[in-house]
């Protein structure tokens, strides 16, 4: 095998299984680890932009899709998330992305806490 052949193959296989990078959506979760079913309403803002505004039902010990959040071409302001579960605000949370992510959900657990997870999913 030739040298360059070789270094293409070693590319590859260092990659594979990546599909995600720093232009792809962020995609937006609520899971239920709790016992019983919650409605769940989620705002994102970014600068002065609502991304996200958006309501679903999650059943006991079930997930659903909440939104896919556009890239927005990095702009420097802190993301602003706001939850809501059952009509009552459970988490205001402010971060400045320090590290790309791909993958931002809302845990409600067993105990009925709520947190915010993001992170990088393949």
């Amino acid at each position: 095998m030739n040298r360059r052949r070789f270094l293409a193959a070693c590319a590859l296989v260092t990659t594979a299984g990546c599909t995600g990078g720093p232009g792809d959506a962020v995609t937006m979760l609520a899971v239920n680890e709790h016992d019983v079913s919650h409605t769940v309403t989620v705002w994102v803002v970014r600068g002065e932009r609502l991304r996200v505004a958006e309501t679903v039902d999650v059943a006991a010990g079930e997930f659903e899709r909440v939104a896919d959040l556009s890239p927005d071409g990095g702009s420097g302001d802190p993301y602003r998330v706001t939850v809501q579960v059952d009509g009552e605000v459970a988490l205001a949370r402010e971060f400045r992305p320090e590290t790309w992510f791909n993958q931002l959900d809302v845990f409600v657990a067993g105990d009925g806490t709520v947190e915010l997870n993001r992170g990088q999913a393949a």
